[in-house]
């Protein structure tokens, strides 16, 4: 109504652009997490499936791009390991309903195991491993 009412746009290019085009992104933005997602992108959780994090796809999903971990822990309501939920809305809504007592028993990885598993079968590409242990000065 307000391209049509405020700008002077017609029926149809306004129906056409705020409906059918923004249907038709969402849905290729959908897709992209099973083509994108398994084709290109590090494997930082387990780097013998195909399978990838995929910074790109996480942007355009908001929050649904990190696929090596939704696969190696499918489990997991959270879909990313990310303590602070960035652009994860997805684990956002769930957090929320949680609080309010719509959902429940939502369960999670243990960070020792999710740190074994990189050890073991990941790229090398998960930001933990770039970090120095400190040595303790006396």
């Amino acid at each position: 109504m307000v391209p049509v009412y405020l700008w002077n746009d017609t029926w149809t290019r306004a129906i056409i652009s705020q409906a059918f085009i923004r249907y038709i992104l969402t849905l290729n933005a959908v897709w992209s997490v099973n083509s994108i997602a398994h084709a290109w992108g590090t494997r930082p959780y387990n780097k013998n499936i195909r399978p990838a994090d995929n910074d790109f796809v996480n942007y355009v999903t908001t929050g649904e791009g990190y696929h090596n971990y939704h696969h190696e822990f499918p489990w997991d309501y959270r879909s990313a390991e990310l303590g602070n939920n960035r652009m994860n809305y997805t684990t956002i809504f769930i957090d929320i309903s949680a609080k309010l007592g719509l959902a429940y028993d939502l369960k999670s990885p243990s960070a020792e195991l999710i740190k074994s598993i990189i050890l073991k079968q990941g790229d090398g590409t998960h930001p933990m491993l770039s970090e120095v242990p400190r040595l303790k000065s006396d």
